[in-house]
């Protein structure tokens, strides 16, 4: 039997289902530092520019607009003089530095990472734990509208669009379908789950892969209470469904 010692884990999330709280409370029970928000002021350091600029491009694919001026920002002799395109900040650069930074920290671990396709860099790393964060919709415009002080249909609006761009992001970047469940090896639905417990879920996951490698066949199952598994891990490529709720949920639809 192979041991596996896991030594960062990576949250993936639905805008509004809560994988930064989740990370937060993943890292205070493990005592690991997690990179979330701080990721912002870091890629701003390396791209010397206002930590504003990286939050609003930060996990955004360039739009058509950006993609066009980018290709027409060209100094030409006769012309008025532009900027090297190499000093303006794109939402590809911004992801390229991204990257960077998260890789840097890698090094050093453990680690919490969140979100900006950390599942894909760390894709190959043996010690890396890939969780995933969903909640139904109406769990998630609830939440919204309670952290933004704003309506249903103004959250439900910015959730649709946040993971659009998040889901376009990683298919940009890393050419992955971020929804895909074989991207992750724990998958949680928080709308069935408090995110202690979920937290908790994780962190038991963590200790349990560590004891069962990664030569296991098959589900492992992280409770031996009877009825459906609150939740399940991927071993030996085994496609993943980490159920947290009833025998009849679905699996996540790929888009």
């Amino acid at each position: 039997m192979t041991l596996v010692e896991t030594r960062l884990i990576t949250v993936s999330r639905e805008f509004g289902a809560g994988g930064s709280e989740l990370a937060a409370a993943v890292g205070a029970r493990l005592g690991w530092p997690v990179l979330d928000q701080e990721l912002i002021h870091r890629v701003a350091g390396r791209l010397r520019c206002a930590h504003t600029t990286v939050e609003h491009l930060d996990e955004h694919p360039p739009s058509l607009a950006a993609r066009i001026a980018a290709v027409l920002i060209m100094p030409q002799s006769e012309m008025i003089s532009f900027p090297p395109t190499t000093d303006v900040v794109t939402a590809d650069r911004i992801a390229e530095a991204t990257r960077a930074a998260i890789v840097e920290a890698g090094k050093s671990p453990p680690l919490v990472v969140v979100g900006h396709g950390a599942q894909c860099i760390f894709a190959g790393r043996d010690d890396a734990l890939h969780v995933r964060v969903i909640a139904p919709l109406a769990a998630r415009v609830e939440r919204v509208m309670q952290r933004f002080g704003i309506d249903a249909g103004r959250a439900t609006t910015m959730l649709r669009r946040a993971d659009a761009d998040r889901q376009a992001y990683v298919q940009r970047h890393f050419h992955q379908n971020w929804r895909s469940e074989m991207l992750y090896d724990v998958l949680i639905n928080t709308g069935r789950v408090s995110i202690e417990d979920a937290a908790a879920i994780v962190v038991d996951a963590t200790a349990r892969r560590e004891h069962a490698g990664a030569g296991s066949a098959g589900d492992a199952r992280l409770t031996d209470a009877p009825g459906p598994p609150i939740a399940r891990t991927r071993s030996a490529g085994t496609a993943v469904r980490y159920a947290t709720g009833g025998a009849g949920d679905a699996p996540a639809k790929e888009a």
